[in-house]
């Protein structure tokens, strides 16, 4: 720490999606002066015994702050770095951040701050506020090793939280664990339904790789992709597309959910509301899923990532039923305010389905072709880095 001998090195991680570089992950290096490069594992274990951990991020930030800002990599993607409570409860990071934001030099979106979930519960009242006001200002904060702690959910719920890191140990016995699939695939939907994005870590297989995509998750960082490089090498690698097989069609699968849920709330509120008396006030609520075309979460993935399949003729049928699907939904909450009874509203809820056994076709024989593509089209290798120099073990930091 008093010679300065700590660098960082940058992980990349890369869309499962575009299969493009889309954000990195700032991992703490000790470069001794005889050219021997120190994982994290000989070091952090010894500063955070010590005491020292704060130390060793105020050491970092200024170096983080300056490839952001002066080098330029976070005027198109976002980085990570490591925190702990005691970093959060000590104002000297926080105001430091915050400064270079209020200043201009840190690029809106550029970074995210990493916390596990057991820091997380070892928060105070200051750590609170210094998370919020950072998130105020547009700072990421990702919970690290999400699936391994005791009460995640509960963590998610209370917390500014933009992004989840599924945990490498789940990440590699998924494939041989129904129990470790389920957890990831359940946790993907649940970072879908929060907004979040989901990274998963430790990804080193293609198969892994392909699991992941057909579950809809977002990121994947490991060596499959990278090991940690020095900036000059990360600055050259984050321009590459990778030879996996990216496509979203997880996502579709996402937006099948999403439409049988829209779908069951319309119905539900409509049921509801129905056997209310006519001039019930209770009519007159909201309680019904977004009408508008663009702000379900159908039409969001219809007009975001589902531009993927653009050119495919099940893509381009979607519009006319999806349209049909708002226009029955709009006059189903119409003739429940002007007091319908069940009766009454028995005809739409009847159109509702039909329109919807369309839509979900449809979206089925997407998924269906997207699968076909993802497993019998002729494998890319996905570039591997070799994991065994010492800039390529595991940090955690």
């Amino acid at each position: 720490l008093r010679d300065g001998e700590f660098i960082l090195h940058y992980q990349p991680k890369a869309s499962l999606i575009s299969n493009r570089i889309v954000g990195a992950e700032a991992l703490a290096r000790w470069q001794r002066p005889d050219g021997v490069l120190l994982p994290p594992g000989a070091f952090i274990p010894v500063a955070e015994r010590s005491g020292l951990i704060n130390r060793l991020t105020l050491q970092l930030l200024p170096k983080l702050m300056d490839d952001l800002t002066a080098k330029g990599i976070g005027s198109d993607m976002c980085v990570s770095f490591n925190v702990t409570a005691a970093d959060l409860e000590d104002d000297v990071l926080t105001e430091q951040i915050l400064a270079s934001v209020a200043q201009g030099r840190l690029p809106s979106g550029s970074l995210e701050l990493e916390i596990t979930e057991t820091q997380a519960m070892q928060a105070g009242q200051k750590m609170v506020r210094n998370v919020d006001a950072l998130a105020e200002a547009g700072i990421g904060l990702a919970m690290d090793d999400y699936g391994v702690g005791y009460s995640s959910i509960d963590t998610l719920s209370q917390w500014p939280f933009t992004s989840i890191k599924l945990d490498q140990g789940i990440v590699s016995r998924m494939l041989n664990s129904a129990k470790n699939a389920t957890i990831v695939r359940s946790s993907i939907r649940l970072g879908h339904e929060l907004g979040l994005h989901v990274v998963a870590e430790g990804v080193e297989a293609p198969e892994q790789h392909d699991f992941l995509v057909e579950a809809g998750c977002q990121i994947a960082q490991g060596y499959l992709v990278s090991h940690p490089l020095p900036l000059e090498e990360f600055e050259v690698f984050r321009h590459n597309i990778g030879k996996c097989r990216g496509m979203p069609i997880g996502l579709v699968h996402m937006a099948i959910v999403d439409h049988v849920q829209w779908r069951r709330q319309m119905v539900s509120y409509a049921i509801q509301r129905s056997a209310l008396p006519p001039d019930s006030p209770v009519r007159q609520k909201e309680g019904y899923p977004p009408l508008c075309l663009t702000k379900c979460a159908l039409g969001k993935w219809y007009t975001g990532d589902g531009r993927y399949f653009a050119d495919t003729p099940m893509y381009q049928a979607i519009d006319a039923p999806h349209r049909s699907l708002h226009d029955v939904g709009g006059q189903l909450v119409g003739r429940i305010r002007a007091g319908a009874a069940l009766n009454d509203i028995v005809p739409l809820l009847y159109d509702l389905k039909q329109v919807s056994t369309t839509l979900i076709r449809l979206l089925e024989d997407l998924e269906d072709a997207g699968l076909e593509s993802l497993y019998t089209s002729p494998p890319a290798q996905c570039a591997r880095t070799d994991p065994g120099s010492a800039g390529s073990t595991p940090a955690s930091h």
